[in-house]
């Protein structure tokens, strides 16, 4: 960590960051979200950005108005309009659409970006502030992404709060079905041979299809035989028939 020392984090702010702000975190780690700092010109230690750990990984997170420093920073924002939903009639949006402008090559260049409500909104007490201000906070993932669009080398590799608030949801486990798992296996299994049937047309796979405990033996001959003697209706009318059944199973 020797060209961060020369940089301005001495070690034993490097230590205090390890102690408060990044714990957990392994060497490679923290030289990483120190790196990020220095680059972005955010400061750990006034919560400016945060380093976040999930499932063992890393994440490098800070706020939206972190987003907007680093981008400020650039010189080259030429501004960022307000979101634009697709209802504001609802209890919430169901998608937030912002654009935000960047100078390049002297042109003042719009760059938009979309969230969309169940792609972002997490579960639980942290859910709070999405149920207070559910517009304010699908805005700010849209214009976190319209930002990152604009600003793709400043902001690579990291996130807002806000954007990453459904990943702190608390996981639901559910209990294992046997009866849905077999359903789930038995139309897999059908769909498989069904599309075989369409794809790789011969007796033999639509026999395998016919086959499925849904036809009794002489209703399959039956079919067998008469789309031998060119009957493509029959053929229709069987699948037709397996699908339906596949659809209700789906459904129960």
């Amino acid at each position: 960590m020797n060209q961060l020392v020369k940089d301005g984090i001495n070690d034993e702010k490097i230590k205090l960051i390890k102690s408060t702000v990044a714990m957990g975190a392994t060497d490679d780690e923290l030289q990483l979200f120190l790196y990020t700092c220095e680059r972005t010109g955010l400061d750990p230690l006034t919560r400016q950005i945060h380093f976040v750990k999930r499932g063992g990984k890393m994440t490098i997170q800070t706020g939206i108005d972190g987003y907007r420093a680093i981008a400020d920073r650039s010189e080259t924002l030429a501004g960022i309009d307000d979101p634009v939903y697709d209802t504001e009639k609802e209890q919430h949006p169901n998608k937030a659409t912002v654009t935000v402008y960047r100078i390049i090559g002297g042109e003042r260049v719009p760059f938009s970006a979309s969230a969309r409500w169940k792609e972002y909104v997490p579960d639980g007490k942290i859910a709070f502030m999405w149920k207070k201000m559910p517009y304010l906070m699908l805005g700010k993932c849209a214009e976190a992404l319209a930002l990152r669009k604009a600003f793709p080398n400043q902001l690579s590799g990291i996130y807002t709060s806000e954007e990453m608030a459904q990943a702190d949801s608390p996981k639901v486990e559910t209990a294992p079905n046997p009866v849905a798992d077999k359903t789930k296996a038995k139309i897999k299994t059908l769909s498989k041979k069904l599309n075989r049937v369409s794809n790789e047309y011969s007796m033999e796979r639509l026999y395998d299809a016919l086959n499925c405990g849904l036809y009794d033996e002489s209703y399959k001959n039956n079919v067998v035989k008469k789309v031998k003697n060119g009957d493509d209706k029959t053929l229709k009318k069987a699948i037709d028939y397996l699908e339906g059944e596949i659809d209700k199973m789906e459904k129960a």
